[in-house]
């Protein structure tokens, strides 16, 4: 049993968990225009883990003590994990088209400098009030839709934006629950949406992203009605999740439950 633990801690505190959530959101993307494909879905899942772990450790001191500590003990297998990452990563980068890696850029710079530093007070983009959930939403959206498809040289057209601003909505909602869990933890100069509205009104801002996340269905040429079916259930779900996070919730209930609706969806597109 202690095994088991240690496994699944190590899954969803390496951020393998994250990855695969990102993977699945790929795939969204790819079948919503009948791609079937696999390079780009993995070339994000490990961006992601080389990313998530370099945020973490460059921040190390400013993260909650248990995930500190445990960066700490398992260093050698963070390590080892981003190693292997990188050299798949390196393989991957030559099966991309260059179109896609240009499409890439910005967010890849986003990314970096939401830790890094970009002025001489050694303030970096994170510090900015209230532009994490924005940064993290827009980041998520562009490099799981726009860059997956740019490598199919699919047409940004009305039905790309909207699955673009979809996933951005659904972002929102999902990483609500993160702020609100560490609005105690957060530094106050970060103004995160609980900290600056409160925790029912962001609540709230998550909700009506959910709407607008289930309405923008309808506007993509054609309406199909399992899509609808998906985004209802998938919105209903994330709802749930959204009204029961509170401040002193486990860290297994965002990090693992709320981290895998989008697992979940992309299941209910493959099998629905």
């Amino acid at each position: 049993m202690q095994i088991l633990k240690r496994l699944t801690d190590f899954y969803i505190f390496s951020n393998i968990h994250v990855a695969v959530a990102m993977f699945s959101f790929v795939k969204i993307s790819l079948l919503a225009f009948e791609i079937n494909e696999n390079t780009t879905a993995f070339f994000v899942f490990f961006s992601t883990i080389i990313s998530y772990n370099f945020i973490r450790t460059y921040k190390l001191n400013e993260i909650d003590l248990y995930s500190s500590a445990w960066i700490r003990e398992h260093k050698k297998g963070l390590i080892l994990l981003n190693l292997v990452s990188a050299f798949i990563l390196l393989y991957l980068t030559f099966q991309i088209e260059l179109n896609s890696v240009l499409v890439l850029i910005p967010f890849i710079a986003t990314t970096f400098f939401y830790i890094v530093p970009i002025s001489e007070d050694k303030k970096n983009l994170r510090s900015v009030a209230g532009l994490k959930l924005f940064l993290i939403a827009v980041t998520g959206a562009g490099v799981t839709v726009l860059f997956p498809l740019s490598h199919h040289d699919i047409d940004f057209g009305n039905n790309v934006w909207l699955l673009f601003l979809q996933r951005f909505l659904f972002i929102i909602a999902n990483t609500i629950p993160f702020d609100i869990r560490d609005m105690n933890d957060d530094h106050i100069h970060l103004k995160t949406l609980p900290q600056f509205y409160g925790i029912n009104l962001s609540k709230i801002i998550g909700t009506v992203s959910l709407i607008f996340f289930f309405l923008l269905e309808f506007l993509k040429e054609p309406v199909e009605e399992i899509s609808i079916v998906i985004s209802a259930i998938l919105s209903v779900i994330t709802f749930i999740f959204l009204i029961f996070t509170k401040t002193d919730q486990s860290r297994y209930y965002t990090m693992f439950w709320v981290e895998s609706l989008p697992i979940l969806w992309f299941l209910m597109v493959m099998y629905l």
